[in-house]
């Protein structure tokens, strides 16, 4: 029987370990459905540039970072390249690479069917935000959506000037959903369009997929890996206090962040190599994992390990993202309000892993629908 030819456009160019193992799980799960799956390779000037070896130099607070980073430039530039070698070796990319809206054309790339999602590609209000994610140059052949994400901005209030057109591209849509509930609620509000909800396709592989691209490296016999995009000094004071009660050292991501916030301060190490792949390895041999991340929760569950999810301000307002996983996969309890005043909890309590399978079944089972949409 003839493969069909699916083109999946996502975040896969972001230097984000979230970004690109969700985009090598989409690839993944469609492959295992019998499709041929390439990723488009779109990325924008500005998605690049979010990534770059330093700040562009606008303004004095810029300046002093790139002060601060300059004597580390070729570790940050050997992180950057990690997540390109990552890219090279897992993904299945097009021969062409594409910067621009326009240089996308539907007879040109030649796909069957066309799948837009998982991650943040509909979230308009972002940096690298691109109307390409909701396939406006597709006329002719099927328009799937798969658990997109609008990252808690809801484009009728941060991008109304363009409403009519995000309104239009949702209902001419073959398929549509989304990964939160806020997501599901706010396409009916701007399409009038119904959409299901769900799981990000991480949590369609499992634990033993993942070690197939796991990169091993040389770690501490004991340790916590704490990720978090920010790394605010609130939370640093809490991971380290964490740390401290019960005497593990403390491994982060992010080179960047790492000088530019002075993590060492908190007695924090920096991982000796980053990528996706060793993300995968941090995870699994870590005692405990601290974190903030949505993909770091999931991974986290996957891999079953103690673990805490610290609850920011916005987390449970319009950005529901975490709020929905957890409440999907029955984990509300390994979100915490990360306060000195609390350091007495028991931190080493283990999830209720049983529960959480039987959940995470119930979960995945409602992707049938979409495998029958990609094979229809």
């Amino acid at each position: 029987m003839k493969k069909n030819k699916i083109g999946l456009i996502t975040f896969h160019a972001s230097h984000n370990c979230g970004s690109m193992l969700q985009a090598y799980a989409m690839q993944t799960v469609l492959t295992n459905y019998g499709a041929d799956v390439k990723i488009i390779d779109f990325a924008t000037i500005k998605q690049k540039q979010l990534y770059a070896t330093h700040y562009k130099n606008t303004n004095v607070k810029n300046i002093i970072k790139n002060i601060l980073l300059a004597p580390h430039t070729k570790k940050i530039k050997e992180t950057a390249k990690n997540y390109e070698t990552f890219a090279k070796k897992h993904f299945h990319l097009t021969t062409e690479h594409y910067s621009k809206e326009s240089e996308l054309n539907e007879d040109r790339l030649g796909f069957d069917k066309y799948v837009c999602g998982s991650d943040q590609i509909w979230n308009t209000d972002i940096a690298d935000a691109s109307k390409a994610y909701f396939l406006p140059f597709v006329t002719k052949h099927p328009k799937i959506a798969y658990a997109v994400s609008f990252g808690a901005k809801n484009p009728a209030k941060y991008s109304r000037n363009d409403i009519a057109f995000y309104s239009h591209a949702m209902k001419n849509f073959n398929y549509l959903s989304t990964r939160e509930n806020n997501g599901k609620k706010w396409i009916k509000e701007i399409a009038g369009t119904d959409a299901d909800v769900m799981p990000d396709p991480t949590l369609l592989l499992n634990a033993e997929d993942y070690d197939k691209i796991r990169q091993p490296f040389i770690l501490p016999k004991h340790f916590i890996f704490y990720y978090a995009p920010g790394y605010k000094h609130d939370l640093n004071r809490f991971v380290h206090a964490v740390a401290k009660k019960y005497n593990l050292p403390v491994i982060v991501f992010n080179p960047k962040q790492y000088y530019v916030k002075k993590l060492w301060r908190y007695g924090f190490k920096l991982a000796k190599t980053e990528s996706p792949a060793t993300y995968l390895h941090l995870i699994k041999y870590a005692d405990m994992v601290i974190t903030t991340s949505f993909h770091g929760t999931i991974f986290s569950s996957l891999y079953h390990k103690i673990f805490w999810t610290l609850k920011n301000a916005d987390m449970f307002g319009d950005d529901d993202r975490v709020k929905t996983l957890v409440e999907k996969l029955g984990l509300e309890d390994r979100v915490i309000i990360p306060s000195l005043k609390n350091i007495e909890f028991d931190f080493l309590k283990q999830p209720d892993y049983v529960a959480y399978d039987q959940k995470l079944a119930e979960f995945r089972s409602l992707s049938e629908n979409f495998k029958r949409i990609v094979n229809g």
